[in-house]
């Protein structure tokens, strides 16, 4: 508990993503790997040898940008610093131990962003009662003189609306379940166009399903991906993200994962399914 104090207490975070949350989670992230160091090891590794394997399909030198670096559990950085001329690494919020790590590399930037743009967004309209936004945009990046060769998500499609939907639901409970879920596959499908307008090249990997194990065996199906009907990825892997008593005292917490080398291409495959009203657009303009 002390280290998970100090943690909290010595890492620089924007006020409102403290407020809603993000800080207590990473915390609690990096508290949770340590104790189920040995059950995530699988899924790290796999992490990992997607990373590479995607940015493989890049030009090398230029920029990397990796959005929810988190807490660079599953990220190969060193590999990524040897191939590109920088790498930025994105999220809303930095610990102090990621903080200490990169600061060795010179390579390795960080940029604190809310990458959904809708947080502030969202905290005025329940301010004033009002439903979700839709008047939000993802960010831009910060400049750099290097080109923007290689960009992966991790891990972030299914996270993404999480915390503004507990948001929704201390401060405006009252809002229709329907709002709700419109809002999360909003965020999960401008992440998608976000993404893929970054780089030459990008990449993402997710959990796409929870499954809740009880003595080895499936007694529960969650979609983790808000109803999105992705293409088949191109690797998969399944993550003990948190066996009895972790998260339930006699149940087991499996997620299945999946890896796409080309965000693009699942852009154009949604939106060749009608999910263009939902924010996706066939073409996706660099936000770099």
């Amino acid at each position: 508990m002390l280290r998970e104090a100090f943690e909290y207490l010595t890492s620089p975070c924007d006020p409102l993503a403290r407020r809603l949350g993000y800080l207590s989670e990473a915390v609690a992230l990096g508290s949770r790997h340590r104790r189920q160091r040995r059950n995530w090891a699988p899924h790290v590794a796999a992490c990992r040898r997607f990373i590479t394997q995607a940015a493989e399909q890049a030009p090398k030198g230029g920029r990397a940008v990796v959005v929810g670096s988190g807490l660079l559990i599953e990220i190969p950085l060193e590999e990524l610093a040897a191939r590109f001329d920088e790498v930025l690494l994105v999220d809303i919020v930095h610990t102090r131990s990621v903080r200490k790590r990169v600061a060795r590399m010179p390579k390795v930037r960080l940029a604190a962003l809310d990458v959904t743009g809708a947080l502030a967004p969202l905290d005025r309209a329940l301010e004033q009662g009002q439903e979700p936004p839709r008047e939000f945009a993802p960010p831009a990046l910060p400049d750099s003189a290097a080109p923007c060769a290689f960009a992966v998500s991790c891990n972030l499609l299914s996270q993404l609306p999480l915390m503004p939907l507990d948001a929704i639901e201390r401060r405006a409970p009252a809002i229709p379940d329907a709002a709700r879920l419109a809002f999360a596959q909003r965020l999960a499908a401008d992440h998608l166009r976000w993404l893929a307008g970054l780089a030459q090249r990008a990449a993402l990997f997710s959990d796409v399903e929870s499954l809740w194990l009880s003595g080895g065996a499936v007694v529960e199906r969650e979609d983790s991906v808000w109803g999105l009907p992705l293409p088949a990825p191109d690797m998969s892997w399944l993550w003990d993200i948190a066996p009895a008593p972790e998260e339930d005292r006699r149940r087991d917490l499996r997620h299945s994962v999946g890896g796409w080398f080309d965000v693009g291409a699942i852009v154009k495959d949604l939106v060749t399914k009608g999910l263009a009203k939902k924010g996706l657009a066939t073409d996706c303009p660099p936000a770099h």
